[in-house]
This record gives structure tokens, C-alpha cells and sequence, in this order.
């Protein structure tokens, strides 16, 4: 039953991963001299990777159980990456934070979690919350990979909005 939007999803975010490293090619001048939008660029990566293998995850047969833990090891892992990403953006940090695209992060991230706990306990139900977590990260990566075409290295308050 979910193999068919595992798949589109999947396929979409690896798409979009391959356009965010064209936006940094496009924009390299600028972001390989800030930490700041190296490690955001990054940060939006890891979404959109996130995505791809859980994708991956959901559409391998296999024990739902299993799916649930294997989605538990991904969601801390991306959370851990997502973690030092931030921690090495705000240590450079240059312009004001996007609340929004913390939020889209955060609720990705926990959505994954809970669609790993809910497998795991054998609730069957947790794929929605994959789905919901899938769906964010496309979302919220696009955004992040439109503000580093758009935005990367004009001052705040200058660009418009």
C-alpha cells in the first residue's frame, strides 16, 4: 500500500538533493566563504537525504517492527546532524533566524520518531506520521534551497520579501 508513495516521495527527494547542490554551485561564490550557509545548505541536505532512505526503508520488504526501529536510528541520526549543523551555522551566524524552517526541521525530525515509536509498538498507523514527516521535509527543504538561491549573501532587510 505505501510502496507507490514511498517511492514518489523518495524520488523526489533525491531529485531535490541533486538541485541543492546546484543552487550551491550556482551561489558558490557566497557560500563557500560563510559557515553560516555551507552548514544550512547542508542542514536542507540532510532533509531531503532523511527522506530519500526512509523512503528506501519503507518500500524494502520487511517486518513493520523493523521498519519502526530502523526509522528510530535514522530520525536520531538526522538529529544529530542537524544538531551540530546548527550549532556550526550559529556559531557564524550573519542573518536572523528563520523560524519557520527551524519548525519544518523540528517537525520532520519528531515525526519521524514518532512514526518509528508507533512501528515499534506495532501500531500500524505510524506511516502516516512518515508520510506527514515526508511531506514537511520536501516542503521546508524547498524553502531552504530557495533562500540560498535567492537570499545567500544579501544583507538583511535588503532582499525582497
Amino acid at each position: 500500500m505505501w510502496g507507490p508513495f514511498a517511492g514518489l516521495i523518495g524520488g523526489a527527494a533525491a531529485g531535490l538533493a541533486s538541485l541543492v547542490f546546484l543552487v550551491v554551485a550556482f551561489r558558490f561564490d557566497t557560500i563557500a566563504t560563510s559557515t553560516e550557509y555551507r552548514s544550512r545548505a547542508a542542514q536542507v541536505l540532510v532533509l531531503f537525504l532523511t527522506t530519500t532512505i526512509t523512503s528506501a526503508l519503507v518500500v524494502a520488504p520487511q517486518d513493520l517492527r523493523l521498519l519502526g526501529g530502523e526509522l528510530l536510528i535514522a530520525a536520531v541520526t538526522s538529529g544529530t546532524l542537524v544538531t551540530v549543523l546548527d550549532r556550526a551555522a550559529r556559531g557564524a551566524q550573519q542573518t536572523q533566524t528563520r523560524w519557520p524552517a527551524v519548525a519544518g526541521m523540528l517537525f520532520t525530525l519528531a515525526a519521524v520518531m514518532i512514526a518509528g515509536a508507533l512501528l515499534v509498538a506495532g501500531i500500524d498507523a505510524g506511516l502516516y506520521a512518515w508520510a506527514a514527516a515526508s511531506v514537511a521535509a520536501l516542503v521546508f527543504g524547498v524553502d531552504g534551497a530557495w533562500v540560498f538561491l535567492t537570499r545567500a549573501g544579501v544583507a538583511p532587510g535588503t532582499a525582497d520579501d
